[in-house]
């Protein structure tokens, strides 16, 4: 699974994106025009993975990012 958002107001200009592989996922975020930062996390299951990451990206709706 792979999701990119952007949240682009009069004050922000941002990404995040989010890969899910098998048990880890791989977190790319800043701003628009910049490589920005790379986090990783690893989880026991596949499922726990999924879970966490939908929970992320739903967390980024609230926040203003599309």
């Amino acid at each position: 699974m792979e999701k990119s958002l952007v949240c682009i107001t009069g004050y922000s200009n941002k990404f995040w994106k989010i890969k899910a592989q098998g048990n880890f996922f791989i977190v790319s975020y800043g701003r628009i025009g910049t490589r920005g930062s790379i986090n990783t996390k690893e989880f026991p299951s596949e499922t726990l993975c999924l879970k966490e990451a939908n929970r992320l990206i739903e967390s980024k709706f609230k926040k203003g990012y599309r």
